[in-house]
């Protein structure tokens, strides 16, 4: 593993974080069957097309509207799956569990997000006079590339479509679908090496596909993997672990050096045969190239451990491993072995069966599952918002358990005390959201250190308002204390929200009536020294009690209780002004630019809140702020409830009689 100039610097320029933002969609066609497994041709007749289901003769295809990320992407696809199999069940009808033909299979689209080119190319490559659109084009392509050479490895663990449905009692192999597509194109050379000579020889084309044009307009928009094999016993239609190794592939194509273009027409054509040899084998063949890949799935690992890709990545190596060691722990070696003496129609439609029938479990209410289903089919704008609290999305209204909807306030206060879908429902709009990772156990605090190393972070609540026990760290921890840390916080909540710092002050507004009514900003709990008292009697003159943070603060500050502060030096005793803190709260809303508090407003209209608490980031609220400069607002979180109190008495006697503003919409 070795990694070239765009990992470096997404390396060194701590742009980490788009590793867990790669965008995924998915296009599933199945051959649709009745109860005795001939093919159905009068589908359109009885089940309407929409924007999730397309029709084309005896075929379906599941489509994913939007791209998502992968956690989002298996979720949406498992439920999908789960309709479209309901919506068919009920005229009698079954998808046929492997590739039928030449016209089934799966395609997975991937996205790089726009934001990662651009600080690409503005931060290193913009001084290599190299247009923007060639750059964006030359990453897909080295994309391109490491998965046209990855093929064999992609083939040989997905491969199951054992023949196709028209020829049940032919020769067996491990991917028809595959054989037949190489075999369709066996005498062309496909050629990589630069985005022009690609798209002269699309009719070379295999399973690795660029999307987009050859232009300065739009360029290449995505990169989709092909005539891929479906596995008949997953709730995706396609194995977990298959599509977490291609995440962790995407990734690491993306940061580590490729082959060079006097090697590469080379080893695509070995790449190719070799693919073809695996495709068109038994699945109980050994094949000993195999071995050829055992590197890269080191290297791949490396990479997963070294950037922190999560609990999911063990379990996927430990099971790809396995299978390159023993050939029979592949899914079509696994699916010939429960074939058994049967035949392979009687075998499949016993799958059809199980597909149908087999237990899908979800959070969500029966309630919820209904009016999804209901989307579904009328090919609505559907999706999940949180699953815990059963709250989903149709046409843009959200819905608490199926029956009551974003007309009432107490719904949209359960999305913003969770913090991460709060900051989804402003992600639209021109203001900076802070990079930020849950954490629920040791574990995963241990594996997410190497992400946040060198930063300076801030640990609350995951839900709610974040309380006295969480911690801010201007300098970045070391791993004891965020371990010993988030450690704490775990035994007060269930979850904790790490957050990247942002530079500026806190602020939080009050909203009443889709209003800013008051504007405070929070400073921290603090002393002011007078040159003769100690910092331990300048606490207790004012009623503090040091706590854990408090103490760790003073440290970090290297004070101790002992000392005297000299006149008008300012001792924090906090860095963050978190709810059950002494904060001090300062009126802003005189002060503030009016661009901020129209921004408020905006974000209070997107959240649909007409009455509660928004807290930011302001790095100077009296400094304009436009779309052009986002750094200048940061949203940290959304709340129905708080306390008044500190948006009436404020520092410098300041009082506002917020409570007669809020009897006054009562009037």
């Amino acid at each position: 593993m070795k990694l070239d100039e765009i990992g470096k610097t997404i390396n060194e320029e701590g742009l980490i974080d788009v590793l867990n933002n790669f965008k995924y969609s998915m296009r599933q066609t199945y051959l649709v069957v009745d109860e005795n497994g001939n093919a159905v041709n009068d589908i359109a007749s009885m089940i309407d097309e929409n924007q999730y289901l397309h029709i084309n003769g005896n075929h379906i295809e599941l489509v994913q509207p939007r791209a998502y990320r992968l956690k989002r992407l298996k979720q949406e696809v498992q439920l999908q799956l789960r309709f479209l199999k309901h919506q068919l069940a009920t005229h009698g009808f079954k998808l046929w569990p492997l590739a039928a033909d030449e016209n089934s299979g799966l395609t997975i689209s991937i996205q790089l997000p726009e934001q990662l080119f651009l600080e690409l190319y503005q931060r290193k490559f913009k001084q290599y006079k190299i247009d923007y659109y060639d750059f964006r084009n030359q990453i897909y392509l080295k994309l391109a590339q490491g998965f046209e050479l990855s093929q064999p490895l992609l083939t040989y663990l997905t491969g199951s479509s054992l023949a196709f449905f028209n020829d049940l009692d032919g020769r067996t192999r491990r991917s028809i679908l595959t054989f037949d597509l190489l075999n369709g194109i066996q005498e062309f050379q496909p050629d990589f090496r630069t985005v022009k000579s690609y798209f002269g020889t699309k009719n070379a084309l295999g399973k690795v596909k660029l999307e987009g044009q050859f232009d300065h307009q739009q360029g290449i928009t995505a990169l989709t993997l092909r005539k891929l094999d479906f596995n008949p016993d997953s709730q995706l239609g396609i194995g977990p672990n298959i599509l977490n190794l291609i995440d962790v592939m995407v990734g690491y194509f993306l940061m580590n050096e490729g082959v060079a273009n006097d090697q590469l027409m080379a080893q695509i054509k070995a790449s190719r045969e070799l693919d073809r040899k695996i495709a068109a084998a038994s699945p109980f063949r050994k094949i000993d190239e195999m071995a050829k890949f055992k590197p890269l799935i080191d290297n791949l690992n490396h990479f997963a451990v070294d950037f922190n890709y999560g609990e999911n990545w063990n379990g996927t190596v430990e099971a790809i491993k396995a299978r390159l060691e023993d050939g029979m722990q592949t899914l079509a070696a696994r699916l010939l072995r429960e074939q058994g003496s049967q035949s392979l129609l009687k075998f499949l439609l016993a799958k059809t069966h199980a597909g149908t029938t087999k237990g899908q479990s979800s959070k969500l209410s029966a309630n919820s599952m209904r009016i999804l289903q209901a989307a579904f089919e009328a090919g609505m704008d559907y999706q999940v918002i949180d699953n815990d609290q059963d709250i989903v999305e149709i046409n843009g209204h959200y819905v608490w358990n199926g029956l009551q909807s974003d007309l009432d306030q107490a719904v949209m206060a359960k999305l913003w005390d969770n913090k991460e879908l709060a900051k989804q429902l402003v992600g639209n709009l021109a203001i900076q959201i802070q990079p930020s990772w849950k954490i629920a156990t040791v574990d995963q605090v241990i594996r997410l250190y190497p992400m946040i190393k060198e930063k300076a972070i801030v640990l609350k609540n995951a839900n709610g308002h974040s309380d006295a026990h969480g911690i801010l760290y201007r300098m970045a921890p070391s791993k004891k204390e965020f371990v010993e840390s988030v450690g704490v916080m775990l035994k007060q909540t269930s979850q904790v929200l790490i957050e990247q710092v942002s530079t500026g002050s806190t602020y939080q507004a009050l909203i009443l009536n889709g209003k800013v009514a008051s504007l405070i900003e929070r400073v921290p709990e603090n002393v002011v020294g007078d040159g003769r008292k100690t910092l331990k009697q300048l606490i207790e003159n004012k009623k503090f009690e040091l706590g854990r943070n408090e103490r760790k603060t003073l440290m970090m500050q290297g004070l101790t209780l002992d000392q005297v502060i000299p006149r008008g030096i300012q001792v924090l005793l906090r860095y963050d002004s978190f709810t059950g803190s002494h904060f001090q709260s300062v009126d802003a809303l005189n002060d503030a630019d009016q661009t901020y508090i129209q921004l408020l407003e905006k974000i209070a209209t997107q959240l649909q809140m007409r009455d509660g608490f928004i807290d930011m980031i302001f790095s100077n609220i009296y400094q304009p702020y436009s779309e052009e400069h986002p750094e200048l607002a940061v949203f940290l979180g959304a709340h129905a409830s708080g306390a008044l109190q500190p948006h009436e008495k404020m520092a410098l006697n300041q009082q506002r009689d917020i409570a007669a503003e809020v009897v006054a919409q009562f009037k």
